[in-house]
């Protein structure tokens, strides 16, 4: 078993603090679904469905897997795994508000922590 490097153990607790805020996020969004359906509405904006919290949820959950292996680094095959469905995710958000909002410059911001956690892999080894 190799040892870690400071860079991927840096970017999976960032992660994790990312991760825990957003299931947190996820959470409240679905406590308070009533009241965001009544503001969406009240802007005249189409009402999230059920999908969206689902898959907020389940995109959250993946932050968290992602860096705890990175953090645990049971195994470095794991750790790449967990970093290239990391990027993979982060690619379907970038596709999925491009389709949706239109292209922002700022969404290539979004490819930092998983290009320094894939970096952190590669020093590790």
């Amino acid at each position: 078993m190799q040892k870690p490097s400071k860079l991927l153990k840096v970017v999976s607790i960032i992660l994790i603090v990312i991760g825990g805020l957003g299931l947190l996020s996820s959470l409240a969004q679905f406590a308070m679904r009533s009241t965001i359906e009544q503001l969406y509405s009240s802007m005249g904006m189409q009402i999230p469905d059920t999908s969206y919290y689902i898959i907020s949820l389940a995109g959250t959950l993946l932050v968290l897997i992602c860096a705890i292996v990175g953090v645990m680094h049971k195994s470095s095959k794991s750790v790449l795994i967990a970093g290239i469905v990391l990027l993979a995710y982060y690619v379907c958000i970038m596709i999925y508000n491009i389709v949706s909002v239109g292209f922002s410059p700022l969404y290539v911001l979004n490819f930092i922590l998983p290009v320094l956690f894939l970096w952190g892999w590669y020093r590790s080894n």
